[in-house]
């Protein structure tokens, strides 16, 4: 049976996993959200390929003999990042000036070292040790840092 005569009903919204089971072989359901199929990467005549649809709607492919999956998608016409599900332009934000963006994996990381300039000069004066004129210059920088990451996602403190 191929994905396109299976119902409907027992495929979640996400990637759209019905685009990738349509263009694979023997398809079987293999529980809710899970799928064999042969994989399309090499000669497969029982299937050796499982696909998992993921809560937020990610498909895992395995392919039990070792194709990469890079190769499987490409062996279908697809590629890694039709296995992610497709945001909703709104979740987009434009930047504020032509070629500067940020991701926030990114933001996340520079706080994290900015939170450790902040923590280091508060263990100092804690300790009683003055700020040297350098340091207080770096926390000042870090400072400012850390509010321009909250302004830049609205928050303005």
């Amino acid at each position: 049976m191929r994905a396109d005569q299976l119902p409907r009903a027992e495929y979640r919204t996400g990637a759209d996993v019905h685009r990738l089971l349509a263009r694979l072989d023997k398809v079987k359901v293999n529980g809710t959200g899970r799928w064999l199929a042969c994989c399309p990467a090499h000669d497969d005549r029982s299937p050796s390929l499982a696909i998992r649809e993921t809560e937020d709607g990610t498909l895992l492919v395995k392919c039990f003999t070792g194709c990469p999956t890079a190769d499987v998608m490409a062996a279908v016409g697809m590629s890694l990042a039709d296995l992610f599900p497709q945001r909703e332009q709104e979740a987009f934000r434009t930047s504020k000036r032509s070629g500067e963006r940020w991701v926030p994996r990114d933001v996340l990381a520079a706080i994290s070292r900015e939170a450790v300039v902040v923590m280091l000069a508060a263990e100092a004066v804690q300790s009683g040790k003055p700020l040297q004129r350098t340091d207080l210059d770096r926390l000042a920088k870090a400072v400012g840092r850390l509010r321009g990451a909250a302004e830049e996602v609205g928050c303005h403190v």
